[in-house]
């Protein structure tokens, strides 16, 4: 099972929790429905990545990031734990010892808190980093905690992994091909074996060694890591790191693979969704069936078969095997990393008609209301149309619209009086609006431009697609003639459509679960970029005349 499909269950889930909050009588009683609200807003699957200095485990955590945020090679400070989670920009979150309110920081000062060398000592008291990222992996719930070195010189920093061990869901121990599973590594395993639910080793630096070396490596660890676990099974991985990470952005598929990395990748990502699946929904589930059941006839009735399909879905997904299946939003490939569309920043083609419109009627506005001759020939045309009426008197002052409109007024007041107006009294009075003209005029040039970059090939080879709204989107693919980049502009858009869903879902799940404060501005955003996606933007697409809270 895929992640996507793994959040989709959790989001049909959500649903029908809200569905029993409906049905359930007010007052009196225990209600588990907020609770269980937010145990799904909550949802996050701790990672934490462990080893020695030196094994290369910020390497390894940004291979796997596809980034170089998580500073190598450098001396860990005492204590200090760097945890890395999804942000919608890149920032950190500073925690600091004795009771200082946290702050934040850009991610460029990381090494000078983190590290001994830029925070020798620990002398900012610094005691916790959490690193936000908006890495596609960490938006489908990883929160990746890299831990000081075991072993450290500095006894504080091996105590501080040490503590850590209750919060592991996954405990990823990273150990080297250069003195592989040290006693401190498999002293750690020995305590980690009780309490994690998971463990992978990764014997990193593959790229130091020949391959027949690495084969004998990787049979010592096996063997060790399986003594100090006591059996308990687990699962270990041979990588480069550093290869990874440099084919990444090579975009080369060929060292990727040689590198290791994918196939560790592949099994992380189907872990978590088999794990989270299998533990996490499935308890989730037999919580709510339990509330469920202290609900009136008729809700009990509706909503225990739906709960069963749902659980009983969720069950089947938790014991798939194999790869994981597609992942239309790209959290990861096996190949280069696959690239995201480029977030949704609002039509292009409404931006030009808005931006070319404000433009106009600036400058429109200010003639009418110093020009006695613009006054008259606006009256002549017989103003703007009702929809740009109240565009203009957004941009303008009551004073300019009491000096600009008695021309406009005084000849729809003629025309009605005329002989003629019992017969078509509007007739003469439909408006010829400039503002109109003008936006017929920049929408056509806008969408030509658009097909054009689409189907003319880019740097990289492929085009740089347009940014569209779905109402825009048909007249742009009307002047596309190339077909691979018509396909291409439709998954852009189907890739937009479906992560707005997502962002949507999330952000109800947080608000009803009464953790607002967990929300992404990708998620806050949601509704305006969702609807400006179906609808195109407001004040190109249709405002309600007055009001839009300006």
């Amino acid at each position: 099972m895929d992640l996507p499909r793994y959040e989709r269950l959790k989001f049909e889930l959500a649903e029908l929790i809200r569905t029993a909050q409906l049905a359930a009588p007010g007052g009196g009683g225990a209600d588990p429905w907020p609770g269980l609200l937010t145990r799904l807003a909550e949802d996050r699957f701790t990672v934490v990545v462990a080893g020695r200095f030196s094994r290369g485990k910020s390497s390894l955590m940004n291979a796997v990031l596809g980034t170089d945020r998580l500073p190598t090679g450098v001396v860990p400070v005492t204590s200090v734990i760097t945890s890395v989670r999804y942000g919608s920009s890149e920032r950190l979150v500073v925690d600091y010892l004795g009771g200082r309110a946290r702050g934040t920081a850009a991610v460029e000062e990381l090494e000078a808190l983190v590290t001994a060398q830029g925070n020798p000592g620990n002398e900012r008291g610094v005691r916790a980093v959490e690193i936000q990222l908006p890495a596609e992996i960490l938006r489908r719930g990883f929160y990746f905690v890299d831990t000081p070195g075991l072993g450290s010189t500095l006894l504080e920093s091996s105590e501080t992994t040490e503590r850590f061990i209750p919060e592991i869901d996954l405990l990823l121990l990273v150990t080297g091909f250069e003195g592989p599973l040290s006693e401190d590594e498999a002293r750690f395993l020995r305590q980690a074996a009780a309490t994690v639910r998971a463990v992978f080793v990764v014997v990193n630096k593959q790229d130091g060694v020949p391959p027949p070396a690495r084969d004998q490596v990787m049979e010592y660890v096996e063997r060790a890591a399986g003594a100090a676990l006591g059996g308990r099974p687990f699962r270990l991985f041979s990588v480069s790191a550093r290869d990874g990470l440099a084919a990444k952005r090579a975009n080369d598929a060929a060292r990727l693979r040689a590198s290791g990395l994918p196939v560790f990748e592949a099994e992380l990502v189907s872990f978590l969704a088999r794990e989270r699946a299998g533990v996490f929904l499935s308890s989730t589930c037999d919580r709510v069936l339990a509330g469920i059941e202290s609900l009136p006839g008729p809700g009990r009735g509706e909503l225990r078969p739906r709960l069963r399909g749902l659980a009983a879905r969720i069950d089947a997904a938790a014991k798939e095997v194999g790869p994981p299946g597609p992942d239309p939003a790209g959290t990861l490939s096996a190949g280069p990393q696959r690239a995201t569309p480029p977030a949704f920043s609002g039509c292009e083609v409404c931006a030009a008609i808005e931006a070319e419109e404000h433009r106009f009627l600036a400058r429109y506005q200010l003639e009418l209301s110093t020009q006695a001759p613009a006054r008259e020939a606006h009256a002549a045309r017989g103003g703007f149309c009702p929809f740009h009426t109240w565009h203009y008197e957004r941009i303008t002052s009551p004073r300019a619209v009491c000096t600009a409109y008695p021309p406009t007024l005084e000849r729809a007041a003629s025309l009605l009086r005329s002989p003629e107006a019992s017969a078509r009294p509007f007739a003469a009075l439909a408006p010829r609006c400039p503002a109109c003209e003008l936006r017929g005029r920049t929408e056509e040039d806008a969408l030509t431009l658009a097909a054009e970059r689409a189907g003319r090939p880019g740097p990289g080879g492929e085009a740089e697609l347009p940014r569209t709204c779905l109402p825009h989107l048909r007249p742009v693919l009307s002047r596309l003639r190339d077909e691979a980049a018509r396909r291409r502009l439709l998954a852009q858009q189907a890739a937009w459509l479906e992560r707005a869903a997502e962002d949507m879902q999330r952000y109800a799940v947080k608000h009803d679960g009464l953790r607002r404060w967990l929300t992404s501005a990708e998620e806050r955003g949601a509704p305006q970029h969702a609807l400006e996606l179906l609808a195109g933007r407001r004040r190109v697409s249709g405002a309600s005349p007055g009001g839009d809270g300006d």
